[in-house]
């Protein structure tokens, strides 16, 4: 062999790379464990009883009626445990044939002796996976543009961001949402700039299980519009007016075109994983009646353009029929939701919900961080040339695009429940995070408030989800601002059961009054009495008690009645309705007894009336302590009661007209 034939030697990896790329995976994997290591502290929360039992449905019969409202495949995954582990399902056929898949995913975690915290568990480790994938994505972007320092700073915040690592560890959709809706933009960009058929077919790929990860995965659609523009208008000549024009337009055209490529391999993807059948019942299992809500439930609360495609897609059968009903149930969902916010109850929700949450539950160390970044953006865009602007656009265009798609959105929906529903627009900034390492001074200023953003996650630890800045006066104060998945998505059972066996005194009453879905004897929590609830998917049966003083262990979205029928002031109407069924169900019975069958839904309302009363007062009374920071412990004296249940009622939240 010649001299000239000789293929030239690799040289050596430089230890530096090999260096960042151990502190990287260091970091992923110390994401991992804290995010798991967490969730063992954490009861079942209300979203993930549907998640395990519909992904066990998904994956053991092939059947799509339960929950397909959310996304296929990470509930295919979770579902993955409890089919290894051989468990058992209810098949009451009754309630399969109306998708009852509440009641039959209660049945399924809490009476059919199946191992349901292990399979919580596993699951729970598995959807870290995808937040361990999110974080190399960072990692990957933040490398590339800011260096090794720069990518190892951005993938810091993430790894000890607290919303990430309380989704993380909850096995829902949405951090397989979050994922897939950062990963395909960036494939998408990238594939309008190779246009080759490799790029072409991961953006797809990753396209397609955008759709079937979570529903907002059809936010893809003006994602992909607005990058089309931007890439057409990057690539036509500026020489003159009217050949740039031209050449415009045939670039978008182009572009679009390969647009329409990447939504018919999302559509094959989708017919993929509903099993290339249209129907949402597989043969053999019990017939579908209907689903959980009617078509026309749902119809009803969607415009008459929305409505008429849906209703021709299923005459024409274009997409799986759980898919469609998925799609429609998200749709109407977004137009008219119950929600709560800093004192007011809404069904249309307010455009301050999710910039509040934004600024309140981002550590004030990162939201430091965001100013020093927005300062070297506004700088270098004022200062420096076209070409490092245009640059800068290139780089940033698919991760900022998404990120303005899902904020719109969010602004416009009336689903404010949740900060879960704004995670997409975090990567964007972790990624352009890792420009302050390109500056020495700002280096410096990066590192520190990185301490300080490590600093309040590990101080909130394990209570990832109540994590509230001082902005909101810290997650003590967090349940007068916002309650439900933001704060309160009944995960601090634990939590109660421990401060119980620590404070509670052997013969004290305790009242519950929980939000959630779990069963709270199976955490050790077992009540006096359950206070009234429209929460429990399987509730305690209703019986007569007496409210005496000891202690009162409220969630934050029960305490600020967030789901009450007499949330809001209290009017004249509710206080004659509680005299007067006071007055006939006086004196309770010494001990918790059934209602008589004829009184049962006038004790329901008493019931009812007697909590919103007692929530009233207590919304200006401090508690004593706090399990989790979810659930308010009070003790109460017989003054109290008398004054909670007997005195002048002072409102002190508003209803919001529409």
């Amino acid at each position: 062999m010649t001299a000239a034939s000789t293929p030239p030697t690799r040289p050596p990896p430089d230890w530096r790379d090999l260096a960042t790329h151990a502190v990287a995976t260091a970091l992923l994997a110390l994401f991992w464990w804290l995010a798991v290591s967490a969730s063992i502290e954490k009861s079942q929360t209300s979203d993930e009883l549907p998640h395990l039992g519909a992904g066990y449905v998904y994956d053991r019969y092939g059947d799509f009626r339960m929950q397909p409202e959310n996304g296929n495949l990470p509930q295919r995954i979770f579902g993955l445990p409890s089919v290894l582990a051989q468990a058992r399902f209810p098949m009451d056929e009754d309630r399969w044939a109306r998708s009852k898949f509440w009641e039959l995913s209660w049945d399924f975690f809490y009476l059919e002796r199946n191992p349901s915290d292990s399979l919580l568990l596993s699951a729970r480790a598995l959807n870290a996976l995808f937040g361990v994938a999110l974080g190399a994505l960072i990692f990957r972007l933040a490398l590339a543009w800011h260096g090794r320092l720069g990518g190892l700073l951005a993938l810091g915040f993430f790894a000890f961001a607290p919303n990430f690592l309380a989704h993380s560890a909850l096995a829902t959709s949405d951090m397989a949402g979050t994922f897939f809706l950062t990963l395909a933009p960036w494939l998408f960009w990238r594939h309008l700039q190779k246009r080759d058929a490799g790029s072409a077919a991961l953006a797809a790929i990753a396209s397609g299980l955008a759709l079937v990860a979570k529903h907002n995965g059809i936010l893809l659609a003006p994602i992909y519009f607005g990058l089309s523009l931007l890439d057409a208008w990057l690539t036509s000549p500026a020489a003159t007016a009217r050949p740039r024009v031209g050449a415009f337009v045939r670039r978008l055209g182009a572009d679009l075109g390969l647009a329409a490529i990447q939504a018919a391999a999302a559509v094959f993807t989708i017919w993929a994983f509903f099993g290339f059948r249209y129907a949402a019942a597989a043969p053999g299992m019990p017939e579908l009646q209907q689903f959980a809500a009617t078509w026309d439930e749902l119809y009803v609360r969607l415009g008459t353009t929305t409505r008429r495609a849906i209703q021709t897609a299923l005459d024409w059968k274009l997409l799986p029929q759980a898919w469609l009903y998925g799609l429609t149930h998200v749709l109407a969902g977004a137009t008219r939701r119950l929600s709560y916010f800093a004192g007011e109850h809404s069904l249309r929700g307010w455009w301050q919900f999710f910039p509040t949450l934004f600024l309140t539950k981002t550590t004030l160390g990162m939201l430091g961080a965001l100013a020093g970044t927005l300062f070297i953006t506004v700088r270098g865009f004022a200062g420096g040339d076209p070409a490092r602007r245009r640059q800068w656009i290139i780089r940033y265009a698919p991760l900022a695009m998404s990120a303005l798609v899902v904020w719109f959105a969010a602004l416009t929906s009336s689903i404010n429940v949740g900060d879960r529903h704004i995670l997409p627009v975090y990567p964007v900034l972790f990624v352009a995070l890792g420009a302050l390492a390109t500056h020495r001074t700002l280096a410096v200023v990066g590192a520190a408030l990185f301490v300080a953003h490590a600093s309040a996650s590990c101080a909130i630890r394990p209570h990832y989800l109540a994590a509230f800045n001082r902005l909101a006066g810290g997650p003590e104060h967090a349940h007068r601002l916002v309650v439900d998945s933001s704060l309160d998505w009944g995960q601090d059972l634990p939590a109660l059961q421990k401060w119980l066996a620590a404070h509670r005194a052997a013969s004290e009453p305790i009242y519950l009054g929980y939000f959630g879905n779990a069963w709270p004897p199976h955490y050790g929590v077992r009540p006096t009495a359950f206070l009234t609830t429209s929460s429990f998917v399987v509730g305690p049966p209703l019986v007569r008690y007496a409210l005496r003083p000891g202690v009162y262990a409220l969630s934050a979205t029960v305490l600020e009645e967030a789901y009450s029928n007499f949330r809001g002031p209290w009017t004249a109407e509710f206080e004659q309705d509680y005299r007067q069924l006071r007055a006939r169900f006086s004196p309770e019975p010494a001990a918790n007894s059934p209602p008589a069958e004829a009184d049962f839904a006038d004790y329901a309302r008493y019931n009812a009336l007697r909590l919103a009363r007692l929530c009233k007062y207590l919304q200006r009374r401090p508690p004593e302590a706090y399990a989790g920071y979810s659930i308010l412990i009070f003790r109460l004296t017989a003054g109290e009661l008398q004054a909670a249940l007997n005195g002048p009622v002072v409102s002190t939240h508003r209803l919001r007209q529409p």
